[in-house]
């Protein structure tokens, strides 16, 4: 069995920063982190931990989410979140 090696890519979210989305499906916590250009870090917390676990890099194209390693009830309701952000910034 090999070791587990750290993902550099989640080393380089700040989890202690506010996400630009967060929501809450079956009491697990999912939150969208900005990236380079039109990338995204979707991360999830499990119920009862502290620790976020980054699931995909996805991509937003200020209407639409893209992230295939994340379950889609999860990617619309994150997109939802993520329009209504934008929205709030604009106005």
């Amino acid at each position: 069995m090999k070791p587990t090696q750290p993902d550099p890519a989640a080393s380089s979210i700040d989890f202690d920063h506010p996400p630009v989305a967060e929501i809450e499906v079956d009491g697990a916590r999912y939150r969208v982190d900005v990236g380079l250009g039109t990338a995204v870090a979707v991360s999830r917390r499990a119920a009862g931990s502290w620790s976020w676990q980054l699931l995909a890099e996805g991509r937003w194209d200020g209407v639409r989410l893209k992230a295939k390693e994340v379950d889609r009830l999860v990617v619309d309701a994150l997109a939802k979140a993520l329009r209504t952000a934008a929205e709030d910034m604009n106005s």
